[in-house]
């Protein structure tokens, strides 16, 4: 009986500790952040920091041509707090060229800022749009600023046009979703799961004097290594290719304009292998 006992009591403190992992791995995989403007007015990100706030998104702009007059200097400051931080940008496009500009816009203002999470598109003045246009304005606006960054932007989006207007093609960004007041969002429409999560507009953190968004943000929204790298290579005059199977140095040579000479003095090559990137000069 008393073998028994303790086989019973082994088997249920195996169990209470793969439940206790599972909890760590996914309180680990999530991230304590708020999200920024002008609104909050100076913001003193150390005590933020020192509030167990980790990840900031900062509002750069809003539409064609206005700058967040905080931009610059909330930038700055949660970057010497060494928080992680990313930007995004209140778009207002009314048709797809309009959606085309604001991109540009957008990448004018942080193409040459250090940033840990993805650019995001905070799209909500939908009011006399259809869903069509809607879609067609997120579509155009996600795509220029994708090829613009070489970086996958996130997704902004309160629930319920998660639920009503976006559709399935969008899916392929990682989605940060507002619901407030709830444990989890009602809905994320076509989407699997968020990345991010704004729970709150009424959140109370030591630095910022008044309320501020409160959010949840999960690796997925984190630029990976090979984006900025990709990144990089674009701001200086160089891009990043992949070579494909059955190519070989003259093939790529000849598709970019260049010469084979070229390449192997830039990638340091001897041969070349399917899935190697080599940079290529503009």
């Amino acid at each position: 009986m008393k073998e028994k006992l303790i086989k019973i009591l082994a088997v249920c403190f195996s169990f209470i500790m793969c439940i206790s992992a599972a909890s760590v791995v996914s309180a680990a995989s999530e991230h304590k952040g708020i999200d920024v403007s002008v609104w909050q007015g100076d913001i003193n990100f150390r005590e933020v920091k020192d509030d167990g706030i980790d990840y900031v998104y900062i509002r750069a702009g809003e539409g064609t041509t206005l700058v967040d007059s905080k931009f610059d200097r909330n930038y700055r400051d949660a970057r010497r707090e060494g928080m992680k931080l990313g930007f995004y940008h209140y778009v207002t496009a009314r048709d797809t060229k309009e959606a085309k500009d604001q991109a540009h816009f957008f990448y004018s203002l942080i193409r040459d800022k250090r940033q840990d999470l993805r650019p995001a598109m905070d799209f909500e003045q939908l009011t006399g749009l259809s869903k069509k246009e809607a879609n067609d304005i997120a579509r155009v606006y996600m795509d220029t600023l994708e090829k613009l960054m070489k970086i996958k932007p996130a997704f902004y989006s309160n629930a319920y046009d998660c639920e009503s207007v976006w559709e399935e093609d969008l899916t392929k960004y990682p989605l940060w979703v507002a619901d407030y007041g709830v444990e989890r969002p009602y809905s994320i429409g076509h989407w699997k799961d968020w990345s991010g999560f704004q729970y709150s507009s009424r959140g109370s953190v030591r630095g910022i004097h008044g309320h501020t968004d409160m959010d949840r943000f999960k690796d997925e929204l984190l630029i990976t290594d090979k984006e900025k790298e990709d990144a990089k290579c674009t701001k200086e005059g160089y891009l990043s290719y992949t070579v494909k199977e059955g190519e070989t140095l003259r093939d790529i040579a000849k598709k970019f304009d260049t010469t084979t000479r070229e390449l192997i003095k830039l990638n340091h090559l001897e041969l070349i292998h399917p899935g190697e990137k080599l940079i290529i000069r503009k």
